[in-house]
């Protein structure tokens, strides 16, 4: 294996010493006496060549053994760099309240009850997400042996029971037409999303160019997954309507793609004008349970919609399968 650039390892009276140089600063990593072939002295590399590389100029190293130096060491693994961008950017955020909070603790003196509690305090999906967050530092720099054992094994978070945002209905579907007609950028807003099944963070970058043999295909933002919808007449319609001068089919009025924070305050504003509780996501799950209406199968919704997990689908089939029930009785009476 080729030596990293500027890692430095020097063996004096029998004893190794690793530092990272670079121009005029020489700058230890913190895991002195470790052989340089250790797995953990290329991982406190990385951690410092990568602070070097995207923090502003002057950012201080963190002290070796501590909470914020493992989160370093996370941040600079490939394991991190797997994870979606969405993902990054809000566990990210938690980490830093963390790091602020508990940054300079040692890592080794953090136990499984510090973290319940801590999570306790929360509560709530907060305190899912936040589990989330913490579980990969620890469980990273158990794995490079830097702590004994990973306290957060044993810790279990209680999921609270949601069924999330609701399934836009009918009525609500029908409510939001009625208000906002063809010609309006919220119209076409709602009808791309209802016939799509796609995120607002994928409705704002789709367009023609995802378009080949009969499917509107695309990888999903968040988790990566591809999503195949087929061009039905109503997309087609609804694509006919779109303006062919951007990579996208939703444009601002200055002419430039919506961010997805943007797309969501729009849609947002827009529900409560027509009087509806629906949001984005409500219509994700309602181009779910049409698909399940027809008659398609849990894989199949799964492979339209981009979901990671089956469960999500199975539980709009069965909702369909229960409507399909009512009216096989209604009809048979």
């Amino acid at each position: 294996m080729k030596k990293p650039p500027y890692l430095r390892s020097k063996l004096r009276r029998g004893r190794w010493f690793h530092t990272y140089r670079r121009g005029d600063k020489e700058i230890s990593l913190g895991v002195h006496g470790l052989h340089p072939t250790d797995p953990r002295v290329f991982a406190a590399y990385c951690a410092e060549h990568a602070r070097w590389e995207h923090r502003p100029p002057g950012t201080v190293t963190t002290k070796a053994g501590t909470f914020a130096w493992a989160v370093d060491l996370l941040k600079a693994s490939p394991a991190w760099e797997k994870l979606a961008p969405a993902t990054q950017k809000n566990r990210d955020a938690i980490l830093r309240r963390y790091v602020k909070a508990q940054g300079a603790r040692p890592l080794s003196s953090i136990s499984a009850d510090d973290i319940e509690q801590a999570l306790y305090a929360k509560g709530g999906f907060a305190a899912v997400n936040e589990l989330k967050a913490l579980k990969p530092v620890f469980a990273h720099a158990h794995k490079l042996k830097f702590i004994a054992t990973d306290p957060t094994r044993s810790v279990k978070v209680e999921r609270p029971t949601s069924d999330g945002f609701p399934t836009a209905s009918a009525d609500e579907i029908e409510r939001f037409q009625k208000r906002w007609p063809i010609g309006t950028t919220e119209r076409l807003v709602f009808d791309l999303a209802l016939y799509t099944g796609a995120a607002r963070a994928d409705l704002v970058r789709i367009g023609r160019k995802d378009i080949s043999d009969g499917l509107l295909s695309f990888r999903r933002q968040k988790t990566g997954v591809p999503a195949d919808v087929p061009l039905t007449a109503e997309l087609k319609e609804v694509i006919g309507r779109t303006p062919d001068i951007s990579p996208t089919f939703l444009l601002t009025t200055w002419g430039k793609p919506f961010k997805p924070a943007g797309l969501g305050n729009l849609f947002g504003e827009a529900a409560q004008a027509a009087g509806i509780t629906a949001r984005l996501h409500g219509l994700r799950k309602a181009f779910c349970v049409y698909w399940a209406e027809q008659g398609k199968s849990t894989h199949q919704i799964a492979a339209m919609a981009g979901h990671m997990s089956l469960s999500e689908v199975e539980r709009y089939t069965r909702e369909a399968d229960r409507r399909r029930m009512v009216k096989l009785l209604v009809e048979g009476a």
